[in-house]
This record gives C-alpha cells, structure tokens and sequence, in this order.
C-alpha cells in the first residue's frame, strides 16, 4: 500500500502545473548554491553547457577562493573508492616509478592522504597541476604540511611528459578536452596512467552543470567507448577497471542521463 501510495504522489508531482512548479523552484535553489553535488540540464557541447548556466553571484568552475578551500576532509582520510588506487599506485612505486603528475590534484589531496598508507619512494616527486587559485592554496599548505619536501605545484600541464605515472582522480569531468587529447599532445607519454571518479554513459556523450554549493560547474560526460578508445589508440593497455558505487551522477529531472556509479581505471603504455 505504501509503494502504491508514493506511485500515486509521484504522478500527482508530474502533472504540468505541478511539475512546472517544481522545476521553477529546484532551478531558483540550484542556481544559489543549493542542491550541492546535484546537476541540472544535459547538453551535446560545452559552448552549449555555458550558455546554460543560471544566472548567479556564484562563480564559474574551481579556480576562485571557495573551491580552493574545499575537501579539506580528504586530507587525512581515503573513502573506499580511493582503495583501488592505492593498490595499484604501491605496484607501480614497486616497479620503480618516482615522478607522479597529479592532474586535477587540488592541494595535494592524493598526496597526503595515500601516504599514510603507502612506503612513499624515497626519490618521489609527486607534482600537482590544477587552476591558479587551487595551486596557491595547495603552496601555502604546503609550507606547514609538506615535511618531506615531495610535494610540487607546476603551472604547465606539459609537465606530464616528465612524469613515471599520470593519476587523475574527480578532474577530467571538468576539462574542455579529454584526458586523451591532452595524453596525444604531450611529447613523450607517460608509462602508467591511473583514472578515478569518472563519469561514464554507456551510450551518451553529454555536459551538464553541476551545483558544487560553492560553485557551478560544466562538467562533461563521456560516452564509454570513446573514452576507452582514446586509450588503446594511443598504445595504451588497460590492466583494471573498477566500479566507484559511492559516486553518482544525479541530473535533476532525467533519470536517463544520470548516473548510479563512476569508474576508475590504470592503463600501461605497451
């Protein structure tokens, strides 16, 4: 009787008076800064995402003070989506890899929390590309927390073709090319790239915006085997893929583009 119930008020929600309210509503919210973590609209281009965006007094994206100060909690502590990672980034510590190029690293995020788990090498450069205002927020922790003097911040995403290991983890969702494209570019490829909590449709490739609380972002979702592909043209075996069931994709109104689940992944250059 319950599940018939909730049926009936579900339907009742969908009528176009009511449901025309609800999506005024949810967009006002959305467009402030509530609904952090959820997302709104689905688009084919990115120019097409950005012409979307609510007006706000919110900004645009990661590189301002309020995302520079964000997920201070992963700092000290690894969520089990993380575990994966840490497996493989020990077996590639073991095979001799030192220089890690953290793409999309925040402050330093991976660096610190991992190490509590794992035998860093002793000769680790561990450097962290992202946006100008995250970058200077991860210096400035740096100089109090950084004891082994193994963490830099680099401004050229180049960088990566010096590196043992390119790892990425939450960041390419929010890059204008695809990890790919940046991987083509570079003039020498990295041997190990490890990819974690990122969204993957199936059948779709897509944007959409996503309401951080602090921001509103386009945030791009990539259809399966394009991503995959990218990889295996560029001489790339992909050694594990794993389910992130923590993470989802809630897009507001559309269940068929939302996602239940992110992936993560290494690939080896062969």
């Amino acid at each position: 009787m319950k599940t018939r119930l909730h049926a009936m008020l579900d339907n009742a929600l969908e009528l176009p008076g009511l449901a025309t309210w609800r999506r005024r509503r949810f967009d006002a919210a959305f467009a402030d800064g509530g609904y952090g973590g959820e997302f709104r609209g689905v688009h084919r281009t990115l120019a097409e995402c950005e012409a979307a965006m609510p007006k706000t007094t919110l900004p645009a994206g990661y590189d301002n003070e309020g995302m520079a100060a964000a997920y201070r909690d992963r700092l000290d502590r690894v969520y089990p989506g993380d575990y994966p990672m840490l497996l493989w980034l020990g077996k590639v510590f073991a095979d001799g890899a030192t220089r890690v190029f953290d793409l999309g690293g925040h402050v330093g995020i991976g660096y610190y929390a991992y190490r509590r788990y794992l035998d860093y090498p002793q000769a680790l450069s561990w450097r962290v590309h992202d946006v100008p205002a995250v970058m200077a927020a991860g210096r400035a922790l740096a100089q109090e927390r950084d004891t082994w003097k193994q963490l830099s911040f680099v401004d050229d995403a180049g960088a990566a073709a010096d590196a043992d290991v390119l790892f990425t983890s939450g960041c390419i969702q929010y890059l204008d090319e695809t990890l790919g494209e940046r991987i083509a570019a570079l003039r020498r490829r990295p041997r190990w790239v490890m990819v974690n909590l990122l969204p993957l449709h199936p059948t779709e490739a897509y944007w959409t915006v996503q309401s951080t609380g602090r921001s509103l972002c386009p945030y791009r979702i990539q259809r399966t085997p394009d991503f995959l592909g990218e990889f295996e043209r560029l001489g790339y075996e992909m050694l594990d893929m794993w389910e992130n069931a923590e993470k989802h994709c809630n897009i507001a109104f559309d269940e068929a583009h939302s996602l239940d689940r992110y992936y993560g992944m290494v690939f080896r250059l062969r």
